[in-house]
């Protein structure tokens, strides 16, 4: 599994690199937040064949850590959209977290 790396990229930026992840890639975006103090693991739908499912099966879904604890994760998003903006832009403000 391919992991890439982000230090305190744009909302943009991440869905940037969202878009692009294949199949059971990982992004690892830190010092996210208000406040740079929360990690996000990004992972690709392990499903996901970029050749047909552009829009179809094109999810991602994110556990964000504070502190070394986990205190957020969200089911399969779709990247393209808006559905993605909106979580992140929910994490960034630390809008009601909740682990699943």
């Amino acid at each position: 599994m391919a992991v890439y790396q982000l230090n305190r990229p744009s909302i943009d930026t991440i869905i940037d690199y969202c878009n692009d992840l294949a199949a059971n890639e990982k992004l690892e975006v830190f010092e996210f937040g208000k406040n740079n103090d929360l990690v996000l693991h990004i992972y690709k739908d392990e499903e996901y064949d970029a050749s047909k499912d552009k829009d179809y099966s094109n999810l991602v879904s994110i556990s964000t850590a504070k502190d070394g604890k986990w205190v957020d994760d969200t089911g399969n998003i779709y990247v393209t959209d808006g559905s993605l903006c909106r979580e992140l832009e929910r994490i960034n403000s630390y809008e009601k977290f909740s682990t699943l």
